[in-house]
């Protein structure tokens, strides 16, 4: 059965892929009261996460992107957010396989690598890293920026405890498109002012869990699930070997 267009649309959004051969889209007690998470009911839900959101720029990570679906399809990024370095690998299914795309990030250059499971679109050889960001230029990027996908619980709107570390309430994700993608408001409309989203943070006060709701349709949820994981883990984005660089990018190169 065919997928809802909504759900494919944020398929779409979770790679940043415009089209290709498969159309890839409390205070007051000292024990908490019966019912009410262990942590401290007087921490400001709000201030809390946007010192998580804030965190997410100190120090190198490891994210993983995913939609909720059952298609497994996902994205890993290891990203340093100071040196502004990181592999951001997505793999998609497709009928006769898995498509990865690999975008390289080593400062002001930006490399796109493309590997299908055939070779009815040549330049998807699993072996070119595409040049789309020169350096002094601002990088090229189609659809989601996961590197500043933290951002987006800046300003969160009806935030409440739900459990230890644990959080809940709702975005405005109407000024967000940078980040999300221009597809964002296709997909959200005048939801974009009020999306639900769930969130969790560690002893540290990082952002670890967050999950954004972007709508539901015909009983299917789509969603953003992020996890960040490994903090400060040593992050490797040398620029490709010369041979191995293709300038001047086709359409069909994710960025181009």
């Amino acid at each position: 059965m065919q997928k809802p267009k909504l759900i494919a649309a944020v398929a779409v959004l979770v790679v940043g892929v415009g089209g290709g051969a498969w159309a890839l889209v409390a205070a007051g007690d000292d024990e908490p009261d019966a019912g009410r998470p262990a942590a401290s009911a007087s921490a400001d839900p709000v201030g809390v996460l946007k010192a998580a959101a804030a965190k997410a720029d100190e120090q190198p990570y490891k994210l993983t992107v995913g939609t909720g679906g059952a298609d497994g399809d996902a994205t890993v990024l290891l990203w340093d957010p100071k040196a502004k370095r990181g592999l951001e690998t997505t793999s998609l299914k497709v009928p006769s396989g898995v498509v990865k795309i690999e975008r390289l990030t080593t400062g002001p250059d930006v490399y796109v690598r493309v590997t299908a499971p055939d070779r009815r679109v040549p330049v998807w050889d699993g072996k070119t890293w595409w040049h789309v960001g020169a350096p002094g230029a601002p990088p090229a990027k189609q659809g989601l920026d996961n590197t500043r996908l933290a951002s987006t619980l800046g300003a969160p709107t009806g935030a409440r405890l739900t459990a230890e570390r644990e959080y809940a309430g709702t975005l405005d994700l109407r000024q967000s498109g940078a980040v999300l993608g221009s597809g964002i408001g296709s997909v959200l409309g005048d939801r974009a002012a009020a999306v639900p989203f769930t969130a969790a943070v560690d002893e540290q006060g990082r952002l670890v869990r967050y999950r954004i709701e972007l709508a539901s349709e015909q009983s299917q949820t789509a969603q953003l699930d992020l996890t960040y994981s490994d903090f400060g883990l040593p992050v490797s984005a040398d620029p490709p070997a010369a041979d191995l660089v293709g300038e001047d990018p086709p359409a069909n190169i994710p960025g181009a």
